[in-house]
């Protein structure tokens, strides 16, 4: 009798995993073309991101990371030691809001605040929240289905090593954002394999929910320099 209750035992394992395995089997078949269809995008945006790109922009003092040009909000934010974001959709560009500074160029000294910008570019929806005093900051950004680097707008108004350096923080995939240290003007790719960041005195964490990136920043001088 043990031997056949051990014997009707297995032969019940075995069926579970047979109805598991055709159910498993029938998921894949009525959901191939949707997985294929999402293969063939992933596929897609991994092969535009990794392509490099020839410059079109004949005069390199107009480029749009490295020249003057009076369209590109960099000319501006070189003049502060701070970070922040580029919208490659369309080139709008975003300090963390990890420090104010006045006109003059000199820290703030404004009392202890928190401060919010929601902005909306149509495929990029972007809410921060910062405290200067404290070094602290936290961007939420929202990308729309279809959301995607404009290469043409980069061509255009990017100089060939601006370009290269742009094309190469979009690989391996094509989310259409970078962090870029307004100083050095270092590039730094926001694609799903990187989590974090040490640049200069700022520390940057990043987090990713499908079309969605979180991004937490933080200014850490180094002590001794303030003694």
């Amino acid at each position: 009798m043990k031997q056949d209750a051990s014997y009707y035992q297995i032969k019940k394992v075995h069926l579970w995993i047979a109805i598991f395995v055709t159910m498993c089997a029938a998921w894949v078949v009525n959901c191939k073309q949707d997985l294929y269809a999402g293969w063939e995008r992933f596929q897609e945006k991994e092969s535009n991101a990794c392509e490099q790109l020839d410059s079109k922009l004949k005069n390199k003092k107009k480029c749009y990371l490295c020249g003057k040009n009076k369209k590109s909000m960099m000319a501006y934010y070189r003049k502060f030691d701070t970070i922040g974001i580029i919208s490659l959709s369309d080139w709008y560009v975003m300090d963390l809001g990890l420090q104010e500074y006045e006109e003059q160029e000199n820290i703030s000294e404004n009392d202890p605040h928190i401060s919010f910008r929601m902005t909306n570019l149509g495929g990029v929806s972007i809410i921060e929240s910062s405290a200067p005093d404290r070094g602290m900051a936290t961007m939420d950004i929202s990308l729309s289905q279809n959301c995607e680097p404009d290469t043409q707008i980069l061509q255009k108004n990017l100089c060939q090593n601006c370009l290269n350096h742009m094309m190469d923080a979009l690989a391996p995939s094509a989310y259409p954002l970078c962090l870029v240290d307004f100083q050095t003007l270092q590039i730094y790719s926001l694609q799903d394999c990187y989590v974090g960041y040490s640049i200069r005195d700022y520390w940057v964490e990043i987090e990713y929910d499908d079309d969605r990136v979180k991004i937490k920043a933080f200014y850490l001088p180094d002590r001794q320099e303030k003694k």
